[in-house]
Formats: C-alpha cells, structure tokens, sequence
C-alpha cells in the first residue's frame, strides 16, 4: 500500500443526515474489481440517459456500451468495508464529434467523457446514504457476493430475495497503472460529473470475449434484459490491489 498516493490531498468533512461525519475525497485504500463492457442498441441505451446532452459512446455505429463493474473495498478511511456493483453507460458530453470506438479506448482524447451511472447497489446503509446524499449516486441496499470459479472471478448481484445478476469475468494478467474515470450522476436538477483517481495492477483485454452475465428476476434484471445486450463482451479488465480516491463533485452542468 502506497500512503504517498493520499498525502498531499486537501481533505473536506461532510456531515450526512445521519450525523455521519466523513471527509472528501474517500480514499480507498485497498479494493479489486471485475469489470465487462457489452454491446448494445444505441436506441435503447439513448433511453436511460437523462439528458439529450450525454451522447453514448459508440462501439460501431448504432451500438452502444453497457458497462457492468463489481467492487470488493476491503480498507477505507473512515468507512467500513463494502460491495459495490455498477451498472453505466460510457457518454461524452455535448461532444463535438464523437468516433465510434474511440472513445472506448482512448477516453483521455475525449474532453467531458465519463461513465453515466444508472444503477449502483452497496451493501451497507452507510454506503448508501454517503452515496446518495453527496453525489446521487443511484443506490440500493444489496447482497454482492464475489467467489473465483476456476479461472474466472464471479459476482452475484441480489437484492429483496431476487436474482439481478451474475457477472463472470476471466482472469487475466495485470500491469501497474495509474487511471482517472469520471461519474455523471444526477443531483438536484443538475448533472454532477466527479473525478475517480486510481493506481493499481489492472488487467485489461479487449474484442475477446471472457466475460458473461446471466440476468434474474428482479425487476432491475427485466430492465437490463429489454436492452437487448449482446453476450460477447467488448472488454474486460481484472484489477487487484488498487487505491482510489472519490472526489466531491467537480462540475455541476445543465441536463
């Protein structure tokens, strides 16, 4: 673990509802993940976003991205451990020109792209309401359960005693990198785009297949199956012993 990642961070408290008292950027000390991108119509990924300004990036023409991520935080400042698993759609905003496939593999060409975040169960209440109150992220309380199966690493999604989703992704080797990411969320009328910042081993391999998902029977499940999702992933990545930091809000823009 790298402490010099967070030193020289300038910290901000919030207080939640709760009486909750935390401070600004969260900073992950240690969290792994799994993570696919899948194809999708373009019509129907357009239906999710709240705001004809997010453009979704463009795999070919008429196809769009549905990115499924599943995250172990196993060591917070100031948070207890939690799962996370997100449900988002790749968008640029308002771009000027938007190449299919680029974006997808160089998101740092790309000014205002970012990850449009639709769905994000945790599995703790404290998760859940930082999540909502300081960013609306678009959270529930859920069951998220990772185990390894043979070569691949598996996550079960759940929540009020139904099947969302099992995401399956291969295992690959990884590499020291240091990435950012930007969320759009929706908080008070406005768009709210945030700064991820992370360093760790990431495995990415991309146009190979080595990720699937089986959809239950939560109405959330229902949601995902009506997109018509292809079943070969675009990407996957497989990352370990990562850090991040979660950022305040950065920019706050009109829908």
């Amino acid at each position: 673990m790298d402490e010099a990642f967070f030193a020289d961070v300038r910290l901000e408290q919030v207080e939640l509802s709760s009486g909750l008292r935390i401070e600004l950027p969260i900073r992950y000390q240690d969290w792994s993940a799994i993570m696919a991108h899948f194809p999708v119509p373009e019509a129907a990924v357009r239906k999710l976003l709240p705001s004809s300004r997010l453009k979704p990036v463009l795999f070919v023409p008429g196809t769009a991205i549905l990115s499924m991520v599943a995250m172990e935080y196993r060591q917070i400042i100031g948070l207890a451990p939690y799962n996370e698993f997100g449900i988002m759609v790749p968008v640029l905003y308002e771009p000027k020109v938007s190449i299919p496939g680029f974006p997808l593999l160089f998101p740092h060409w790309f000014k205002k792209a970012g990850l449009y975040v639709h769905h994000l169960p945790v599995t703790t209440q404290a998760a859940y309401e930082l999540g909502i109150e300081v960013w609306g992220y678009p959270k529930i309380v859920a069951e998220i359960v990772f185990e390894d199966i043979g070569q691949a690493r598996r996550c079960r999604l759940r929540a009020e005693g139904k099947d969302i989703v099992t995401l399956d992704v291969e295992k690959t080797a990884t590499r020291f990198r240091e990435m950012n990411f930007h969320s759009y969320t929706v908080k008070d009328g406005q768009l709210l785009r945030t700064l991820i910042q992370t360093r760790g081993e990431y495995g990415i391999s991309r146009f190979r297949g080595g990720a699937s998902f089986t959809l239950g029977d939560h109405p959330i499940a229902e949601e995902l199956r009506a997109l018509g999702m292809g079943k070969t992933a675009v990407e996957r990545r497989y990352l370990t012993n990562v850090q991040s930091m979660l950022h305040p809000p950065g920019e706050r823009l009109p829908l």
